[in-house]
């Protein structure tokens, strides 16, 4: 029996887990859905994990045990189009921070990220409680970084690094960068307001 996807994006918009649903393609006869989760939805998502959030959307909709494709995001456009909602629906989970501003101030950046709420590390870190884990975030500092202060990709040693407050899907955190020329190392820090997540220094040189 085929699945009525217009009906089922109908009543997940209901849900108050759910601010908006949209129905596509996944690619050849796979089909899929695209949701914008609440603010309770997020906090299930990061209560209960990713499975287990689709498998009770899926329940209150009627479609337990069919296959369908599922995307999360914490907003939708409003005028995404069909092609956009297919493209999100056959594209791999992200494995990026969401860059949403940044400002360059003497010679640190500061860059302004936001948690992917569907990020690629959450199913295996961990499926019932999703955390970025510690070796995500300092591969986000490199890679954000490079482009603009012309800093390696890798690493050969990592210094003070600490890991106070775990990240979560939809987390909104502020990333300071600084390069110690002098030294050849890189300050990161993850902040947000008052609240620190983590914070390290990584060098180019064994010695350094």
């Amino acid at each position: 029996m085929s699945l009525d996807l217009v009906r089922i994006a109908e009543q997940l918009r209901a849900h108050a887990w759910v601010n908006d649903a949209r129905c596509g393609h996944a690619g050849a006869d796979a089909v899929g859905i695209v949701l914008a989760l609440s603010s309770a939805g997020i906090q299930a998502l990061c209560q209960h994990g990713r499975a287990q959030l689709l498998d009770s959307l899926q329940q209150a909709t009627g479609c337990a045990g069919n296959v369908i494709t599922w995307r999360l995001f914490d907003a939708l456009p409003p005028s995404a189009t069909a092609l956009q909602i297919n493209a999100w629906l056959q594209s791999p989970l992200p494995r990026e921070a969401l860059l949403l501003e940044e400002t360059m101030h003497a010679d640190a950046w500061t860059l302004a990220l936001r948690v992917p709420v569907d990020l690629a590390y959450f199913p295996g870190h961990f499926p019932n409680a999703p955390v970025l884990p510690g070796v995500a975030q300092i591969e986000w500092a490199l890679a954000l970084a490079a482009p603009r202060l012309g800093t390696p990709l890798r690493c050969h040693t990592m210094e003070a690094l600490k890991f106070q407050q775990l990240l979560r899907p939809g987390d909104r955190v502020d990333l300071r960068l600084q390069h110690d020329a002098a030294r050849n190392k890189l300050h990161f820090a993850y902040r947000y307001g008052e609240k620190a997540f983590s914070s390290g220094r990584l060098a180019w040189s064994a010695n350094a």
